[in-house]
């Protein structure tokens, strides 16, 4: 079995290949899942980053292989987390515009059923440097749980009010919206 990378009680975090630590846990013995894949953009591009010009490149992980192998990655790695959650348990996917509506599609052909999606602002965001688009300022998350019919867990109360001081936008007593900004992104 893999060693958990952190662990508390009733918590563990892995970092290793997903489809390697699924492989080993059991069907529908978890929760929570929070994806962060790949967005496939290591290039040969470059940004800025603290003033200084650096590569996009990750590492061969995060090279696209082509929009139908993309898309197959995507939904292999889906399919196998819904086979780990528990019938009520839920996805977080976290991703930019080059990858967040495969991972959204790859939900939907896996039969999820997608609960919210989430524009996380990001304050930071690199400049874009071509000066024709949009600079990317967010990342979305998508909230997806494993069956349609299942009841999900979501603490509402928290959520309403809950102390969220990071969060320009949320206002206390009322409800969490699908808009975070967090200024220390």
């Amino acid at each position: 079995m893999q060693k958990p990378y952190y662990e508390k009680p009733k918590f563990k975090l892995y970092r290793a290949d997903c489809l390697d630590v699924f492989a080993e846990l059991p069907a529908n013995s978890v929760d929570m899942v929070f994806a962060d894949p790949p967005y496939l953009l290591s290039n040969g591009g470059f940004t800025v980053h603290a003033g200084r010009r650096v590569s996009v490149n990750k590492g061969e992980w995060d090279k696209s292989n082509g929009l139908k192998k993309d898309f197959e990655f995507h939904l292999k790695w889906i399919q196998a987390t819904k086979r780990i959650l528990k019938p009520h348990g839920t996805i977080w996917i976290s991703g930019t515009y080059h990858s967040i509506y495969q991972c959204g599609f790859a939900l939907q052909v896996a039969g999820y059923h997608i609960l919210n999606d989430i524009a996380w602002f990001k304050p930071n965001a690199s400049p874009n440097l071509s000066c024709r688009y949009f600079t990317a300022s967010h990342e979305t998350l998508i909230w997806a749980r494993k069956d349609k019919n299942s009841k999900h867990i979501f603490n509402y109360d928290l959520m309403k009010n809950g102390n969220w001081p990071e969060d320009q936008l949320k206002k206390p007593g009322l409800q969490m919206r699908s808009v975070w900004a967090n200024e220390k992104v």
